[in-house]
């Protein structure tokens, strides 16, 4: 047994160098799909609901898209906004950083700590932060500008969705493959529906917070903390950053720390407490491949892959614990598990779930769902 996983588990690397090579070279395409994917997946509800009150599919179809398109021009405007904002007040914004960068080098001065001028390697000048900044939301904007084809794509999904599911029946003639596929894909819609849910809770609530201590583009931060809130874990801590350093250079030490402790009540209330009652165990990813995944997906497929790294592990992960011979890589893809004591046996190896069954080997063999 241990032999044939050791070569099940050379041959699955050397599947996955392959499918990365392929992934990286068809990145624009693979990302226009992708973005398209998530957009269909959450709008696909209402679509199936209409088309359950007996609503022709076309006007589905175009309902389905009209909130897409709204919300994707929504985003817009609040990029185009911040652009907007950041230009008028960038001269406000590089007095305060080259004002904040001098306090602190002579702070560390009088305790005979000598700082550069150039306090951040590859910065002649702290006001570039602001430029870095700027170029960074014009170049959300220009790609906002880009998803008039992935709404196409969508339209075309949305459309595929209202007959995917007998189509997936005649594919898959083994029926422990489309049940796999099945679960995977429910599991992976509840997570995104949950966490659409619970991102723009956060959204919400962090806007209003940064709003409420006169931060600056508090709009535009909601929006970040929705979208980097996809991302398991490090999201929230990335969307964070940049409203807490901008609290810090306009207002002090005291509003920064201020933004960072409502950063943290709001994750840690809606991150640590709503969203595990309401998503379970089922779904649950180590930290260490919550992040690893971040840099890996962003890596093969730019800032799409990273912000749709969460799912696209759930997906990956959820499929394979619904499978036999890869059963073993989803457990390592998740958290530690509860009593993981008593699953290990003298060798060190794992124990799927036939050989712990009471039943012997012609017994039932159970999978985990997220109801465990």
């Amino acid at each position: 047994m241990t032999l044939r996983r050791g070569r099940n588990a050379f041959i699955l690397a050397a599947a996955v160098v392959v499918v990365a090579f392929g992934l990286s070279a068809a990145r624009p395409v693979v990302s226009v799909v992708l973005l398209a994917g998530f957009l269909a997946v959450t709008t696909a509800p209402l679509v199936l609901w209409l088309k359950r009150r007996r609503v022709p599919t076309l006007f589905a179809v175009f309902a389905g898209l009209a909130v897409d398109a709204a919300a994707i021009f929504a985003v817009g405007l609040v990029f185009a906004g911040a652009v907007t904002q950041l230009g008028a007040r960038q001269e406000l914004y590089q007095t305060r950083i080259a004002e904040l960068f001098e306090g602190t080098a002579q702070w560390l001065q009088s305790y005979g700590i000598e700082t550069s001028k150039e306090l951040i390697p590859g910065l002649s000048n702290p006001g570039e932060l602001v430029d870095i900044l700027g170029a960074t939301l014009k170049s959300a904007l220009s790609i906002l500008s880009r998803l008039v084809l992935v709404l196409f794509v969508v339209a075309f999904m949305l459309v595929e969705a209202t007959t995917l599911r007998g189509k997936l029946r005649q594919v898959f003639s083994d029926r422990s493959e489309l049940t796999a596929l099945h679960d995977a894909m429910h599991e992976v819609k509840g997570f995104l529906v949950v966490k659409l849910g619970t991102s723009a809770t956060t959204g919400v609530a962090v806007g209003l917070w940064c709003k409420y201590l006169g931060v600056d583009l508090a709009l535009l931060w909601g929006v970040i903390a929705f979208l980097l809130n996809f991302i398991p874990t490090v999201g929230s801590i990335i969307a964070a950053v940049p409203p807490v350093f901008l609290a810090l250079i306009l207002h002090g030490p005291g509003t920064a720390l201020a933004v960072m402790g409502g950063y943290l009540v709001v994750n840690a209330l809606i991150g640590s407490l709503l969203e595990p009652r309401l998503l379970g165990d089922a779904l649950g990813l180590s930290p260490l491949v919550v992040f690893l995944s971040m840099l890996a997906w962003g890596y093969l497929l730019g800032p799409v892959g990273a912000l749709l790294s969460g799912p696209l592990t759930m997906f990956l992960k959820n499929y394979l614990l619904h499978t036999e011979d890869l059963q073993w890589v989803a457990v390592l893809l998740g958290p530690a598990p509860e009593g993981s004591a008593s699953a290990s046996t003298s060798d060190g190896g794992f124990i799927p779930p036939r050989a712990t069954s009471d039943h012997g080997g012609d017994g039932p063999e159970t999978h985990p769902t997220s109801a465990e």
